[in-house]
């Protein structure tokens, strides 16, 4: 889609580097990473302790070894270029300046980590700040159960998801036959189908990501981010 710069600039073109979607191995925080296609689920369920983190009685929250930040959506200079490539319209050298360059491995980077599978621990602490938002949290005998229940039913949500963006679309629903569903606490299923849409938005923007990036100059495309970029 873009044709190559007759002069290659050494600012733009390292000798050595990776591109953030190149296959690599490493945890979460390591850089550069994929952009996977689809989020696998979770094959190891960690065992909760006997003090769950939703119970309101407890003193003692476990804390997740790796915080995993909610996912923020692309700038809105990127977002118009994903629409336009989305929309079939040629890109040329301009469109994608340096800055947006810098800007994609960035988003790329943010992606990567949003998209790890969720873990238990996680959503059970994300469940504790949704049982300060509802009428009828469960009880320091369930608490676990529940969490144990919505983690099986919603593993396949990715971790990025699981904002206060998800916490807040559950709560704001409209009454239901008169029913204040967002004021009680949801069913598995109630709760993955409100978690969904911001899975999927996750997902296309990956793939607007992994399509831009493919479509850029060699020279642009394994240019690793800045050090404002990577902060």
């Amino acid at each position: 889609m873009f044709a190559p710069a007759r002069t290659p600039n050494p600012h733009l073109a390292p000798t050595t580097g990776t591109s953030h979607l190149a296959p690599t191995t490493g945890t979460p925080t390591s850089a550069p990473h994929p952009i996977p296609n689809r989020t696998p689920a979770s094959s190891h369920t960690p065992s909760l302790p006997t003090s769950h983190p939703m119970s309101h009685s407890t003193s003692h929250t476990p804390t997740p070894h790796t915080p995993i930040c909610p996912y923020t959506p692309p700038p809105p200079a990127l977002r118009a270029v994903f629409a336009a490539q989305a929309a079939g319209v040629p890109l040329i050298r301009r469109d994608v300046p340096p800055a947006l360059i810098a800007a994609l491995h960035k988003h790329a980077q943010s992606l990567h980590t949003a998209l790890q599978p969720v873990t238990e621990l996680h959503v059970a602490a994300w469940l504790k700040k949704l049982g300060h938002l509802v009428t009828n949290p469960p009880g320091a005998g369930h608490a676990a159960s529940q969490c144990r229940a919505i983690f099986e039913v919603c593993a396949d949500i990715p971790a990025g998801a699981w904002g206060p963006e998800a916490r807040l679309a559950w709560t704001r629903q409209p009454p239901r036959d008169g029913y204040p569903v967002g004021a009680r606490w949801p069913s598995p299923n109630e709760l993955r189908t409100i978690l969904l849409p911001f899975a999927n938005s996750l997902r296309r923007d990956a793939a607007s990501s992994r399509a831009l990036l493919a479509s850029l100059p060699s020279s642009l495309r394994n240019q690793p981010p800045t050090p404002h970029a990577a902060a």
